[in-house]
């Protein structure tokens, strides 16, 4: 078979003829760029261009090109591929990146065919192309530029990537220095951050780069960060996340900026210190005369040099006492805009290599059959057929299911579709989401396991004796975290005996844990490499029965041999588990005649979260509480005089796993779902009965009073609008108003948000605002339609995008952000704006249409365009 591949005519061995011509393209020709993201033509990441028509490569047998002209990513050229790379870098689109070589091909046949689209073209184009980052905003004011940029007839600036940078090991001398292990300057003046937080989408990266770029005084297109890991030492991990009591290395919670903070901006200013003193030493001239600008060190006398000239002298100098960070009215990066992402220009070239572009000489792919109910066991295996298909060498059943061996992905996933297995399902969870909610009601009807989480006052007596009571139960199922990159893993032994383990992990330590106890050796000889992840929002934070055990598992069954990819189907991923919990919250709230809010009781029935989290369980879930569950019930951002919160645990089969925004994804719809009705009851506006409540929050309450005045609250609205308010002080100090409207069958569109944050110190600004929109979006599409659903018997049917449908590039409204000027520390972004955007909808659902949703998601009440 003979294929014409970015202008090249290559020749395919006729096996693969029937195979998608996304697994041909990546494993065949070895061109990772094109993306897997689901296999059933529901996501179009794996989006090429055939004879310049956007087309899912997932979807076409590699057979049915031949004769036609494909283009992948690493091919692409000509003006308006280069029109929409500039658009897309300028923009500040690009988040974890995964998708967005599919996004680029796709607005390139879009201008290709409509050089001057109108709105409702790019949406209806660009539907197709799913972005769980939600980017989409972004997407569309890129398009737009591109093709401003094509019609003024200029070139557009060619967008090019740097190599990527290899995290090498430490030696004891290195990580004993202070400076070492977090910022090194390079001879040729590049400057390295090994960031001890890994880049997901959020902009770590490019948080760090302006912060090390600042305090070093360094030419900020000079630095590059490379996610770190391997940090171990007598002393602890130099690695250690500072925001989570620096005793192991994870990156959540939104502390990324946090931790940099405390830090990096010190490494950096010790690093500048011994630049200085090295010059002062090389010159003979006192150090308070060097300055150092945009890397150049310089003196009166003339004498100047760039920092690499200096990097190994510096290197050898003690870090001088007493240095610290820079005054904040000396910043010159720190809070401007006009910063493009660092790790921008290879997501969108599509160089940057995530994990499931990971490869080894002689490596071969693996993938797992799960089992159909969580908990099942293997009873028995016929791989009679499997084994007779081309390219697959084995069968090997591991602790989660049924493994496949193939030459490459799709010859595995071939095998596992030929496999005939009997479970055994007589210890499994066999109880239907519908049964396990009527768990979640049971307990918390009976208060039979209930613990008192916290208590102010005389809960029971305010409730008895307010004018106003509202007594309501909210619902929140399983879900999903489905990022684009479907879960995956590499590993390989070394000839050392060193167990290497490539993963794109929240977690290094966790994948050591894992990964030493499916190969059983010393957590000292597993070395851990952290790719780029394309996304995770909480998924890749576990540490066992998961993707680096079963890589790993299968690896020593093959005694070695070879270097083992284990890559998830996404209907695997899914049966995996580890979805964020199913929760249930009672509320009662009572006020008195004057409307204010004099109790509130609330009650939690949920699966324990912070469990599944080794070290950070041992001081998250205490005496029957788990904080990760209760947060935002805990610690609300509102004073009532009397305040009592119960936790009841929930036990059952069901995996799950920190998902973004942990407890506040369900806390909060609870709590600003029943201020809304109480609200509602005592005649209150619902601005007034939570400014009342904030008035020893000023910066909470001042976010509701500008998300209020910039959301238009309170002024009129045509037929069919109605709007919702919810605040927050989860990480930072927000506050979001959501419009929405209604057509003459009831559906629903979400038409605008308008969300206000104060973070304190803003590094990014415009990565603020990014991530902003895609947690909304994120949130959005959760509230809307997010949803696991386990059938009677306990199988588990919401397996791809099909069952799972995530919000679109039609449905997504228009988002203003706007962030308060602050001089306190920055505080977290990339989950803030998750917890208010399903109260805020579905307050302006109740606004506009008298119904009151309880249960979740929306969908389940009424339609969501």
């Amino acid at each position: 078979m003979k294929l014409n591949v970015n202008g090249a005519d290559v020749d395919v061995d006729d096996r693969f003829a029937t195979s998608p011509l996304l697994w041909v393209l990546r494993d065949v020709l070895g061109l990772t760029g094109t993306k897997y993201g689901c296999g059933i033509g529901f996501c179009a990441a794996c989006t090429v261009l055939v004879d310049g028509r956007n087309t899912k490569a997932c979807q076409t047998p590699a057979g049915t090109a031949a004769g036609k002209v494909i283009t992948t990513v690493e091919g692409a050229s000509g003006p308006v591929v280069e029109a929409v790379r500039d658009a897309w870098h300028r923009g500040n689109v690009v988040q974890c990146g995964y998708c967005q070589p599919g996004q680029t091909l796709a607005a390139t046949a879009l201008l290709t065919a409509d050089p001057v689209p109108d709105d409702a073209a790019v949406g209806s184009w660009m539907n197709g192309n799913l972005c769980r980052c939600g980017t989409y905003p972004r997407i569309r004011k890129a398009i737009g530029a591109a093709s401003e940029a094509l019609a003024a007839g200029g070139a557009s600036e060619p967008v090019t990537a740097a190599g990527e940078v290899e995290a090498r090991r430490l030696t004891p001398e290195e990580l004993a220095d202070p400076v070492h292990p977090y910022v090194r300057v390079h001879e040729d003046g590049t400057v390295v951050a090994f960031s001890n937080q890994i880049e997901m989408g959020q902009g770590a990266h490019t948080g760090l780069a302006t912060i090390v770029a600042e305090e070093l005084d360094a030419d900020f297109a000079s630095v590059r960060v490379v996610n770190a890991a391997n940090g171990g030492n007598a002393g602890g991990d130099v690695y250690a996340t500072p925001a989570g009591g620096g005793f192991l290395q994870l990156t959540g919670a939104s502390t990324s900026t946090v931790g940099y903070w405390a830090r990096y901006r010190l490494a950096a200013a010790q690093a500048r210190a011994r630049l200085v003193a090295a010059a002062a030493e090389v010159w003979r001239v006192p150090a308070g005369e060097v300055e150092i600008d945009s890397g150049v060190l310089t003196h009166p006398s003339g004498k100047r040099a760039g920092i690499g000239e200096l990097a190994a002298s510096a290197e050898q100098v003690p870090v001088p006492a007493d240095v610290s960070p820079k005054d904040p009215a000396r910043y010159k990066l720190i809070g401007g805009e006009g910063r493009l992402r660092v790790d921008a220009p290879g997501k969108i070239l599509g160089t940057t290599r995530f994990t499931i572009d990971v490869t080894h000489p002689g490596m071969v792919t693996a993938v797992v059959l799960h089992p159909p109910k969580f908990g099942a066991t293997v009873a028995s295996v016929d791989d009679t057929a499997a084994l007779v298909l081309p390219g697959v060498s084995a069968v090997i059943p591991i602790e989660e299911g049924v493994a496949v061996v193939g030459e490459t992905f799709d010859d595995a996933q071939r095998g596992v579709r030929a496999l005939r297995v009997d479970w055994d399902d007589r210890n499994a969870e066999r109880r239907s989401t519908e049964e396990l909610l009527a768990v979640h009601r049971r307990l918390l009807d009976s208060g039979e396991k209930a613990v008192v989480a916290k208590e102010d006052g005389d809960v029971d007596g305010a409730l008895a004796r307010a004018v106003h009571v509202v007594d309501a139960s909210y619902e929140l199922p399983y879900l999903a975290h489905a990022p684009m990159e479907p879960n995956n893993a590499v590993c390989r032994m070394a000839d050392d005996g060193t167990l290497e383990v490539w993963a794109g992990t929240e977690g290094p330590e966790y994948v050591r844990m894992a990964a030493s106890a499916a190969a059983g050796v010393d957590k000292n000889r597993v070395r851990v490499h952290v790719p780029y992840a394309g996304g995770s929002f909480g998924l890749h934070s576990s540490s066992g029965r998961d993707p680096v055990s079963e890589a790993v598992q299968v690896a020593k069954a093959l005694d070695w041999k070879y270097p083992v990819k284990l890559q998830s189907l996404r209907e695997e991923e899914l049966k995996s588990g580890r979805y964020r919990a199913m929760a249930v919250h009672r509320v009662r709230a009572g006020a008195d005649a004057e409307g204010r809010v004099t109790a509130f009781h609330q009650q939690i029935a949920a699966q324990p979260t912070s469990v599944t989290l080794p070290v950070v369980a041992d001081f998250l879930f205490t005496g029957g509480v788990d904080y990760m569950t209760t947060s935002g019930a805990v610690n609300p951002p509102y004073a009532v005089p009397d305040f009592k919160l119960e936790t009841s645990v929930v036990e059952t089969g069901v995996p799950i796993m920190v998902w973004r925004s942990v407890g506040n994804s369900h806390t909060e719809f609870a709590r600003e779902s029943a201020l809304d009705e109480l609200a509602i009851a005592t005649g209150c506006d619902q601005v007034d009965l939570r400014r009342d409540l904030l008035a020893e929050n000023p910066r909470t309450l001042k976010a509701l009073e500008l998300a209020a005045e910039r959301g238009g609250w309170g002024t009129p609205l045509p037929e069919g609008r109605a709007r919702g308010i919810a605040a927050s002080s989860f990480l930072s100090h927000s506050a979001q108003v959501t419009e929405i409207s209604l057509d003459r069958r009831n559906r629903v569109r979400v038409e605008h948000v308008t969300f206000v944050v104060d973070c304190g110190i803003v590094v990014n600004p415009d990565l603020v605002r990014a991530q902003v929109e895609g947690g909304l979006i994120y949130a959005l599409s959760a509230a809307a339609w997010g949803e696991v659903v386990l059938e009677d018997g306990g199988e588990i049917v919401t397996r791809n995008f099909d069952r799972y449908p995530i919000m679109r590039m039609q449905s997504v409204p228009r988002i203003d952000v706007h962030l308060i000027e602050s001089g306190e520390p920055p505080t977290g972004v990339g989950e803030v704006s998750v917890p208010t955007a399903a109260p805020a909808l579905t307050n302006a659902i109740a606004a506009g249409t008298g119904t009151r949703i309880r249960r979740l998601p929306v969908a389940r009440t009424m339609r969501v365009l």
